[in-house]
């Protein structure tokens, strides 16, 4: 892992691309399932969950949304506002926000990374904006970051605005608690 943010991100981000190029839909569906049932493991019922909708160069999240819309849950969806921090939907609908404290009512936040250190440092995409919203989240919410399997490091650059996360789900090792 480079020690500079920049460099690091460049690096992950080149590795995600060819990811995406080499990796066939079958291959991609399964990395999806298995995010989607180590994270269904670790969901409260009553509690509303934050997640997103991944980029096709990020792990897949469809189909935990899916299971976790299908089994009942409130699910918190990002809307990003033009000054980078995060407001929140609860469906299809970007019109229709609740907020930026929304992701406050979120039992279990599921965030995006691009490496995640075995402290629980996240390395994020630059713009500040998940560190902004976790640090509205509610006292106890378990914070879960997914990544692929080769970006868990020992250690990630980081500053010290950087919100850590608890847990990490990858499609091979499934959740590790931080």
């Amino acid at each position: 892992m480079p020690d500079d943010k920049v460099r690091a991100r460049r690096a992950i981000r080149a590795g995600r691309r060819a990811r995406r190029d080499a990796q066939s839909a079958a291959d991609r569906r399964a990395d999806g399932e298995a995010i989607r049932d180590a994270i269904i493991s670790v969901i409260s019922p009553e509690a509303p969950v934050a997640a997103y909708e991944s980029l096709a160069t990020e792990p897949p999240t469809e189909a935990l949304i899916a299971a976790l819309r299908e089994a009942g849950h409130e699910v918190l969806l990002p809307v990003l506002l033009p000054d980078k921090d995060l407001d929140w939907r609860s469906g299809d609908d970007e019109t229709q926000t609740l907020g930026t404290d929304a992701i406050a009512g979120a039992g279990v936040i599921v965030v995006p990374a691009l490496a995640i250190a075995r402290d629980g440092l996240r390395l994020g995409q630059g713009g500040g904006s998940y560190d902004r919203a976790l640090a509205r989240r509610a006292p106890g919410a378990l914070v879960v970051a997914v990544v692929y399997d080769d970006e868990l490091a020992d250690v990630v650059p980081s500053d010290p605005h950087d919100q850590a996360v608890d847990a990490v789900v990858t499609p091979a090792g499934g959740l590790a608690r931080l």
